[in-house]
């Protein structure tokens, strides 16, 4: 019975291992390596991820043990004007605080530890960072990452005043505007940054909706889009290229599903899985 019991482990890590590691062939590789939301969100397992999404210690994981191109991250404005990274549309949902960070001063958001519950928070002692703190980190690589901003911002009313905002930031630090890429869901918001900055390069997150994204790219005159890879084709990938727009695609964690991607040829895959990605391009 030991013996069987061992037996059946063994096949059991052996099947594991296969499915982890087996993938498509790849027919591309010329594509960009960002970190989603630096090395991507919480996992138990392929890849295990105890780190928060943008937090330093993601971020720099990604970049510097890994070797990504740059970094995919979510900026939100604090009501007294500061860039902060953080995905979720609260707080509750990471931290032990409450609110929303359009709302707060940034003085009650930048600091706050990140909770993913005990076991994720045994192996990270990580908090809300700033996208100033990044940007002082980047200058210090002999060049400049790739970065996708992610921009989420609650109020309308305020579009205008965050772009400002968040450009004479990345002017502080003279990032350039080749390296930078704007992403969001409402065109009038992306609108609003082609106003403070006529040569921002701005993508259209389709939301799940394709054929919407591709119109509104259309008639806004943006530069791209960006998709769940789990809801595009190859096609959908090549339509887009067709009408001169770049193609950015998030999400994968398996080599095959992180295949699939590659060789939908996007110009740029936001990866859960750096490390994964890495090892097959390179």
């Amino acid at each position: 019975m030991k013996l069987f019991i061992l037996a059946f482990l063994v096949l059991a890590m052996t099947v594991g291992a296969w499915l982890m590691y087996r993938h498509d062939e790849l027919q591309h590789k010329d594509v960009l390596l960002l970190g989603h939301a630096g090395s991507g969100f919480f996992s138990p397992f392929n890849p295990f991820n105890p780190l928060p999404s943008n937090s330093m210690a993601s971020i720099v994981k990604a970049m510097e043990e890994h070797n990504a191109d740059g970094v995919e991250v979510d900026v939100q404005l604090s009501q007294d004007g500061v860039p902060i990274l953080y995905h979720d549309v609260t707080l509750e949902s990471s931290t032990h605080a409450e609110g929303i960070i359009d709302n707060l001063q940034a003085e009650e958001v930048v600091g706050l530890k990140y909770s993913g519950g005990l076991f994720y928070d045994l192996f990270h002692d990580e908090e809300i960072i700033t996208l100033e703190a990044l940007l002082k980190r980047f200058a210090t690589y002999p060049e400049l990452p790739y970065l996708h901003l992610d921009l989420r911002n609650h109020n309308p009313e305020r579009h205008s005043y965050y772009a400002q905002t968040l450009m004479s930031l990345l002017r502080k630090y003279n990032y350039p505007l080749q390296r930078i890429t704007f992403i969001s869901p409402n065109p009038q918001f992306l609108k609003a940054f082609r106003e403070v900055e006529p040569q921002a390069q701005l993508m259209i997150d389709t939301g799940g909706n394709f054929e919407q994204a591709l119109q509104e790219a259309r008639i806004h005159e943006l530069q791209g889009i960006c998709a769940n890879g789990r809801d595009v084709t190859a096609e959908h990938v090549e339509r887009a290229k067709e009408q001169g727009l770049q193609v950015a695609l998030f999400g994968g964690k398996s080599r095959s599903r992180i295949a699939r991607m590659i060789n939908m040829k996007p110009h740029a895959i936001q990866v859960n899985n750096v490390e994964a990605m890495r090892d097959m391009l390179d």
